[in-house]
């Protein structure tokens, strides 16, 4: 069964963060019981949820890693994210779900079509 959790444990996210973020960001790992899949790293200031890294081992996982973080800053009151575009499989992503978007993109760019 796949599943998605905060990491909760500071080592963690020190190790996947790999001293390139200042404070440690907040993240997600997925998981299919004990394999690893994937994990997304990202913060939520301002009212914007930025998406600073992510991985995983196919598009699918990464687009789940991402709008969770994304839904995760959302639930805390932010309306819009950026993508670190750096990071290829990020700018792969944006390429495909949010394409000529300017940053800050508003959430129902990703989030408003349900229902």
């Amino acid at each position: 069964m796949i599943t998605m959790k905060p990491i909760l444990e500071q080592d963690v996210l020190a190790l996947l963060a790999d001293g390139r973020f200042s404070p440690l960001p907040e993240g997600y790992i997925m998981t299919d019981g004990g394999r690893y899949l994937g994990y997304s790293l990202f913060r939520v200031e301002n009212g914007v949820t930025t998406v600073l890294d992510a991985q995983a081992e196919d598009n699918m996982m990464l687009d789940g890693l991402v709008r969770a973080a994304v839904a995760k800053g959302e639930s805390a009151g932010a309306a819009a994210f950026c993508i670190n575009r750096e990071i290829p499989a990020l700018r792969s992503w944006a390429e495909v779900f949010v394409p000529g978007e300017g940053e800050p993109i508003n959430n129902t760019k990703i989030f408003g079509n349900c229902g």
